[in-house]
């Protein structure tokens, strides 16, 4: 009889030496998948809720579509694909230290991390616009005021931001493959500079768009306390800034680390809750109308009766109706911004219901309320 050895298994290369005093463990390494899991198990929930029960504000209840909703779906559908990216990242080698991981390993997971990158600047640029949109809707009643010019601006300004940083991760590298091969020749930016200066400004924006709220809602005539809920509402408690503070920190802290595959994927996990919280801002304001009674069922337009036409026809003196927070008109008046608005929709089988201007010109009241135009409603049996 012949005995076969076995031949010897290759020995471990590590991706990068472990420090002195550290043991490559690449049978048992550490990793921060369990928190990317978790991440992902807490965030992708709570936003698909919110943004169901915002789509259903939308769409059933106000019977509105407007370019600020393709920004919401596109916020929604985009970081659910972040979450999926990011653990995708850990599944290749990304959180996991350059010393417990080969180098194949570690050039999978610069790769993904690169692919990460791209994605999170793309969603947290449209983050912030759809943000920005919502409060000039909400807060900027008058078009090009010096705080409606401000949002414009600020939209203007992120969305040159993230096209070109965009631009220059996607081309980090040339070729390309430098980006996860730094054993290639070509030349490379230094990344770690662009990150930096992203962070900062990814910071310093989310804090600038915190305070126009902030300062929309200190001129209104309501208690402090109304005030810091409205300001809550539209914020979701300042989640985003804080979000955004942090991982800024640890992107300055990880800044230069050579053990990337560990230190690069800590900074997708802060980017996945800076995200979450965004489509939380998004969403959160809308949902208000369900606690409104009837919002649960479709309202069927009816037929007005005799005494709502008769006193339609005697002309009423306007009232001045409290704006609600939560609805699509602007909190600062009580007029409707653009095609935003409520409508009420006159629907009669047996009479023809007409509704005729007859004033032109504003003309005030005994009681100092300037009404812009009279209507004279007209009813005719239709035989």
């Amino acid at each position: 009889m012949t005995s076969t050895i076995p031949a010897s298994l290759p020995a471990f290369t590590p991706a990068l030496k472990p420090p002195p005093g550290v043991t490559s463990s690449p049978d048992h390494p550490a990793s921060l998948a369990h928190l990317a899991t978790l991440t992902i198990a807490i965030c992708i929930p709570l936003i698909t809720t919110f943004f169901a029960l915002r789509t259903y504000v939308r769409f059933w209840v106000k019977r509105l579509f407007t370019f600020e909703d393709v920004l919401c779906i596109l916020l929604w559908a985009g970081t659910v694909a972040y979450c999926g990216l990011m653990r995708n990242t850990m599944s290749h080698g990304g959180g996991m230290h350059m010393w417990d991981i080969t180098p194949s390993k570690a050039h999978e997971a610069a790769y993904w991390f690169n692919v990460c990158a791209i994605e999170y600047g793309v969603m947290i640029g449209l983050a912030k616009i759809a943000v920005l949109f919502l409060y000039r809707r909400v807060f900027s009643p008058h078009r090009w005021s010096a705080f409606d010019i401000v949002i414009v601006a600020l939209i203007t300004m992120i969305f040159i931001f993230y096209a070109v940083t965009s631009m220059v991760k996607i081309f980090e590298c040339w070729p390309r493959n430098k980006i996860w091969d730094k054993s290639l020749p070509g030349k490379c930016v230094q990344m770690k500079w662009i990150l930096n200066i992203s962070g900062g400004f990814n910071t310093i924006t989310d804090w600038i768009i915190l305070l126009l709220p902030i300062h929309a809602v200190s001129r209104l005539q309501m208690d402090t306390l109304k005030k810091v809920l409205v300001v809550f509402a539209f914020t979701f408690g300042m989640c985003a800034p804080i979000f955004a503070t942090v991982g800024f920190a640890v992107r300055i802290r990880n800044s230069g680390n050579k053990d990337v595959s560990w230190k690069q994927p800590e900074i997708l996990l802060w980017g996945a809750g800076e995200l979450a919280s965004s489509n939380l801002i998004i969403c959160f304001p809308e949902i208000g109308a369900l606690f409104r009674q009837g919002a649960w069922r479709r309202q069927t337009p009816r037929k007005p009766g005799h005494s709502t036409l008769e006193g339609w026809s005697e002309g009423e003196p306007s009232k001045r109706v409290v704006p609600d927070p939560y609805m699509t008109k602007s909190l600062m008046t009580t007029t409707f911004n653009g095609d935003d608005g409520e409508y009420i929709e006159l629907k009669d089988a047996g009479n023809d219901v007409r509704i005729a201007c007859t004033q032109d010109k504003p003309q005030t009241s005994q009681e100092g309320v300037v009404v812009k135009n009279e209507f004279k409603i007209e009813t005719h049996q239709i035989v």
